[in-house]
């Protein structure tokens, strides 16, 4: 299966490594909003953060890595980086997105395989 602990702790781990150089990027550019910028990129390290620290649940997973990706968009909008210093922020983007989507996809599998009574 493509969504298995190691692959998500390993895109996980990548995830906080963008958003850590995302930091540095958006420390060497002043954000156009600061309070924007820092508080979407918190809610995305806190989200992966929690992703990390819990047991692997494909629905909670799905949202939190969303959340995070939709946050790097957010972030994005609230910095003024150009193309070479938002490559963090594309791949954060990027990579939490997919795994979002995969880990809905596991879940709506394992749905389906499982038994319902109807009675």
């Amino acid at each position: 299966m493509i969504y298995t602990p190691p692959i998500r702790t390993t895109i996980a781990a990548l995830v906080l490594a963008c958003i850590a150089s995302s930091i540095v990027v958006g420390l060497l550019h002043e954000p156009r909003n600061p309070l924007i910028a820092w508080t979407s990129l918190a809610v995305g390290a806190i989200a992966v953060l929690v992703v990390l620290a819990a047991k692997r649940n494909p629905k909670r997973d799905a949202v939190l890595f969303l959340a995070c990706g939709f946050s790097s968009g957010v972030f994005m909008g609230a910095s003024t980086v150009g193309f070479p210093g938002s490559l963090p922020t594309w791949l954060w983007m990027i990579g939490t997105l997919c795994i979002g989507t995969l880990a809905i996809i596991v879940d709506a599998e394992s749905s389906q395989s499982k038994s319902v009574n109807r009675l």
